[in-house]
């Protein structure tokens, strides 16, 4: 009976589930929705403080968070990175030509 009772105790101890999300890694698209919040932000900034000129700040400000999710792939080797930064490039470079347009220079 007392060895019953042991192997009992030794299988609640392995089936212990953590209660925490420490080591949980963020999910790829919460990296992807905020970063194309901070590309959203950041957009809508540049083209209401300057009408004529915005677009240049909106590249400048692609650019940097582009090579920034560059460089966060590569240290966290993580793919959400890498297609952040695929999304604010695709979809910063289509807003840049259009604010272009928009403008008319």
């Amino acid at each position: 009976m007392i060895e019953g009772e042991n192997n009992n105790i030794q299988s609640q101890a392995n089936s212990k589930v953590p209660d925490n999300n420490e080591g949980k890694k963020p999910s790829a698209m919460k990296i992807v929705g905020y970063n194309l919040l901070v590309f959203a932000a950041y957009t809508v900034i540049c083209a209401v403080t300057s009408k004529d000129g915005g677009f240049v700040f909106d590249m400048f400000f692609i650019g940097i968070q582009f090579f920034a999710c560059i460089i966060f792939a590569i240290i966290n080797r993580s793919w959400g990175w890498i297609l952040s930064a695929l999304m604010v490039l695709i979809i910063g470079f289509s807003t840049c030509v259009s604010m272009l347009s928009i403008s008319g220079i």
